[in-house]
């Protein structure tokens, strides 16, 4: 667990969630927010869409929180009852503590939320760490899944080494360094000024987590019982696709995989696959 603040300075905690606060008013209404707590912290859940529908929980990537889903909530929300939930130990608004990559932490924290939502099972979306964490959950309790959808996941294949050296340098080599790292992450993709802003501000305040994640073994993926969806870019610089797209096939019974050509590690507009996906 997390033993002093992830932010840098109480101005800085302050300044990122003023502006996440600001990108959550443009959530799809109605919706509510709530924070549950959980033996591993207070976890703040975003629900939008009909009570009575399929659920679905939208679980986003490190150095981030929910409002990357705030357009694809939007569009989800019409068909699905949506749970966008901020990780704990990220920069949203759920605890701070960060439990280890082991011992079934993330799969027990994300069980927790399940059963206090009274849900019997759910498809999940996941983003790089989100989709370490679904597929911690999904190979322990394959039973409550549905659908699950990884989106440049960790986890199957291990970081590529230069992505940490990359990392290390760029971190050291100050706003011409983020710039760089900037341009290798999202590609040729044109981002929003607003999310770019959001990104810089998380960057100057924000200490992001250093451990490597943990690959999942063979046996474990094989435990996966849900149809899987992979999307991943071809020049992601932290992960292989093509050898994470492989790796799935190898292990998984019902999965497709999508490796983008021209793509890096942040994927957009993917709503509408995701909605095939859960369709079928």
């Amino acid at each position: 667990m997390a033993k002093k603040s992830i932010y840098k300075s109480e101005e800085g905690k302050k300044a990122i969630l003023t502006f996440y606060e600001k990108l959550l008013t443009e959530w799809c209404r109605p919706s509510k927010q709530y924070t549950f707590n959980t033996s591993y912290g207070n976890t703040f859940i975003i629900e939008s869409g009909d009570r009575n529908a399929p659920a679905v929980f939208l679980l986003h990537g490190s150095v981030s929180n929910s409002a990357m889903w705030i357009s694809d909530a939007k569009t989800l929300s019409e068909k699905y009852r949506v749970f966008a939930i901020d990780i704990i130990g990220e920069c949203g608004k759920s605890a701070q503590t960060r439990p280890e990559f082991k011992d079934g932490n993330y799969a027990n924290w994300l069980l927790e939320i399940v059963e206090s939502l009274g849900l019997n099972r759910v498809s999940i979306i996941a983003c790089s760490l989100g989709g370490w964490v679904a597929l911690d959950f999904a190979t322990k309790h394959p039973n409550r899944v549905d659908h699950l959808v990884l989106m440049a996941t960790a986890g199957i294949t291990p970081i590529k080494p230069k992505a940490v050296l990359l990392i290390i340098f760029t971190s050291l080599a100050g706003k011409w360094g983020m710039q760089k790292l900037d341009k290798l992450v999202y590609g040729a993709l044109e981002i929003d000024e607003r999310a770019l802003e959001f990104a810089a501000l998380i960057k100057e305040h924000y200490n992001p987590r250093t451990e490597v994640f943990p690959v999942f073994s063979d046996e474990q993926l094989k435990q996966i019982e849900a149809p899987v969806l992979f999307i991943g870019g071809e020049h992601d610089c932290f992960y292989n696709s093509q050898k994470t797209a492989e790796r799935i096939e190898n292990n998984l019974g019902n999965v497709r995989c999508v490796v983008l050509e021209n793509t890096g590690h942040v994927l957009i507009n993917q709503t509408e696959r995701f909605l095939q996906f859960l369709k079928e």
